[in-house]
């Protein structure tokens, strides 16, 4: 006779691993080529992959969080996000640009 209490009414099962990443707006500083300068609301994962969307020509890159630092804005924190585009081979003198400090304020 099933349904006694001696049976066992449940089983618990191991819990899926995974995270769920909620688009949020950001503010794009720069673009270029091989790499994008995004303000955010919320830091970013170092290493992480994300993906850009722009409205304005309805296309969007898949990149790689190299850097993610808090910055002050109007008074407000904002996270600024150094992106490296994975699609496309970096080209090593933008790169070195890019590290030197040339971005748009």
């Amino acid at each position: 006779m099933s349904g006694r209490r001696s049976h066992v009414r449940f089983a618990v099962l191991q819990s899926p691993q995974g995270m769920l990443r909620v688009l949020q707006d950001v503010v794009i500083q720069n673009t270029r080529p091989d790499h994008t300068i995004a303000l955010s609301r919320e830091p970013g994962v170092v290493g992480e992959l994300v993906s850009v969307q722009f409205p304005q020509d309805d296309s969007d890159i898949r990149a790689k969080v190299l850097d993610s630092q808090p910055i002050v804005v109007d008074g407000n924190v904002r996270h600024q996000l150094r992106l490296r585009h994975v699609d496309e081979a970096p080209d090593e003198s933008s790169i070195d640009d890019f590290m030197d400090g040339d971005v748009a304020q």
